[in-house]
Order: structure tokens, then sequence, then C-alpha cells
């Protein structure tokens, strides 16, 4: 709070109502602006590009955030261009498991986001509440996928978000979760019907949803769908940023089908394009893209060399992206004892274990055992 009474200040009474007079001034500025009237700071809006928008949050929904600016206007602001939504009076243990979060840290950001006390929240706008309940459930079903624990619990937390907070501006993102627990928990029926939710968002999101319905078409084998899927993303991805990288990850999903076809050479050209063409900050596509890369290399003989260099790439410049990173290692532990180096395959292995123990790819190597 803006002290506004005079301040004491050597040189006589007019110097004094001066300074005050410019202290009262300064407080009803900032008072004037989006959030200072509650005695908070502003919200933001932090955009995929990086850039930020300052003011007050007044509305969301699935598609739109309607942010008022320091001059009065209201500025829609679209989803699909949207990183994050910070809220000036949210606790800082909210806003620290949200940043976790959006870094692939499912079970830090639970951890983080079990800090809120009652009185944290006393007087807190629906905004802000209904924000700690998608950071408590998305949380916790990325913490289930990422290190394991109760499936059930996850896929009912994210379903009692979704009946809750029906015009969210997660609303995708979490039924996009929502597919890929029911996808986990082997609810193939159920999983694609929730990824078929996601046909309701705008461009990207649409992208987005058939690249889902065609992966866990992949994992079950049906290539041709699979493919078929694919290449209809492909073909709704737009001009704009959002939509090139979702096209990208969908070129990723062609490729692999590809590559199960038998056509190893567009494959790997495809794959190639897509590096080129992506950003370097784009950590979790490169490391899909150097992962399928290497497996359309496993799959030609003669090319294991490659599908080294190109799981390596993963395990060395890209082992923040969890999922990516457990897939490298399980390659790689298969491809260094095909090499005769045990050492460095039983290294490989080891890291998968101790690193992603309940990860897909440790349930693969524990099967390959057994």
């Amino acid at each position: 709070m803006v002290d506004c009474r005079q301040a004491s200040v050597p040189g006589g009474g007019m110097t004094r109502g001066l300074v005050g007079t410019a202290v009262m001034a300064a407080a009803l500025v900032v008072a004037a602006s989006p959030g200072s009237a509650r005695g908070q700071a502003a919200d933001r809006v932090i955009l995929a590009g990086g850039q930020t928008a300052s003011g007050k949050v007044l509305a969301v929904s699935p598609t739109v955030v309607d942010l008022e600016g320091a001059n009065g206007d209201t500025q829609k602001i679209q989803v699909e261009t949207v990183r994050e939504v910070q809220f000036g009076a949210e606790p800082q243990s909210l806003r620290n498991a949200r940043s976790m979060l959006l870094r692939g840290r499912g079970a830090d950001a639970l951890e983080e986001v079990g800090k809120i006390e009652a009185g944290d929240l006393d007087g807190a706008e629906p905004l802000v509440l209904a924000e700690v309940d998608f950071v408590k459930a998305a949380s916790a079903g990325r913490a289930v996928l990422e290190t394991g624990g109760d499936l059930a619990a996850a896929i009912k937390g994210v379903a009692t978000y979704l009946g809750k907070n029906a015009k969210s501006h997660h609303l995708f993102q979490m039924q996009e979760l929502q597919g890929d627990l029911l996808s986990r928990a082997g609810k193939a029926d159920e999983a694609m019907a929730a990824y078929s939710q996601l046909g309701a968002g705008p461009g990207p999101v649409k992208v987005r949803a058939a690249s889902a319905k065609a992966a866990l078409l992949l994992a079950q084998g049906k290539t041709d769908a699979a493919l078929a899927e694919y290449e209809a993303a492909i073909k709704l991805a737009g001009a704009d940023k959002a939509s090139e990288s979702q096209k990208r990850a969908a070129d990723l999903g062609k490729a692999k089908c590809l590559s199960l076809q038998g056509k190893q050479e567009p494959a790997i050209q495809l794959v190639n394009q897509v590096i080129k063409d992506s950003s370097p900050e784009d950590k979790e596509l490169l490391a899909r893209a150097y992962n399928v890369l290497g497996g359309i290399h496993r799959a030609t003989e003669g090319k294991d060399q490659d599908a080294l260099i190109s799981f390596l790439t993963v395990d060395l410049v890209y082992n923040s992206v969890p999922d990516s990173h457990a897939e490298a290692l399980f390659n790689l532990g298969e491809l260094w004892e095909r090499g005769s180096n045990p050492e460095r395959a039983r290294e490989a292995r080891q890291n998968l274990k101790a690193s992603y123990p309940v990860s897909p790819w440790a349930k693969k190597l524990d099967a390959a055992k057994s």
C-alpha cells in the first residue's frame, strides 16, 4: 500500500506538500490500473511465442481469454496462442506448480500444489479457485503417466474437473489428458471418444485431435487407418504457428506409418524436413523426431549406426523430455547389445529402470526379460 502522508523532507512545508501531492498522484495512477484497485498485481497472459499481455482476466472459455487492458479495452486472446495465464492474486505455490507442469514435471507440480493452504485462498475469485483445481487434476494425471500411481484415481480426477469446468480455457488440454490416461488404462474405445471431443476446438486443436486418434490406432497395429488420420491432420493444419507445430507432429506420425509400410526413404526425408523446420526451442518435438528417425533406421538393414546416433541425440541433448528419453534408452539398450557392447547396453537399461520405472518402455524391458 502506498503511504500518502507528507514526507519529512528538510527544506520546509512547501517541499513536504509537493512531495505528498506527487505521492498521492502516483497512488491514484496505480489504483486506476486493472487489478490495482483490488490491491493485487495485474494478471498476465503469456503467449506461445513468449510475448506477454497484462491487465485483468475478465472471463475465459474453451476458445478465448478475455483480458481488460490498462486503457479499459478488452482483448480477446485465442486459446491456441496461449502458453499460460497467470493470475495476479494466485498463491506463489500455484504459479510454481503450473510452471513445473508446463515443463513436463507432473510429479513435482503435484507436490508443489499440495503446499497451498486453505488460508492462501481466502477471498480468492472463482477463476483462481478453478485454476487450483486444474493444476491439481492435471499434475496428478501427468504424474501417473510419468512415474506411475493410482491410474483410476487420476482418470476420476480429470473427469471431475471436466464436469465442473466445461467453460475452462483448459478444456481441450484436459480432454486430451483424459484420452492419454484412458489409453494407458487399456480403454481404447473410451480414449478415442475423449480425443474425438477435441474436434470441437479451433484449427490447431482439430489437428491435435486427429493426431491423437492416429497414435491410438497405430498403437493398436492399425497402420493404414493411422496413416489416414495423420494425413487428415496434415490437411487440417492452417498457416498459423500453432497449426504448423501440430502439423509437424502429424508429419512424424505419418513417417512412422510409412516406415512400417516399408517406405523408408520417404519416411526419412519427412523426418529430416521436420527437424530442419523446427525451432531449437521445441525440444519435445525434436526429441520425438530423433526417436522416429532412429526407429526408421533400425527398420532399415545396415543402419544400426545411424539409429544409435539418433537415439544418442535424444539421450544427450533432449533428455529433459521424459517419454522420449525413456524410448531412446530402451532402443539404445537393444542396439548396444546387438553391437556387442554389453556394458553400455546394461548402462542404458539401468538408466531406464531408475529414471522411468513405470513407463511403457520399462515395462517392455521387463517383458523382454521374462
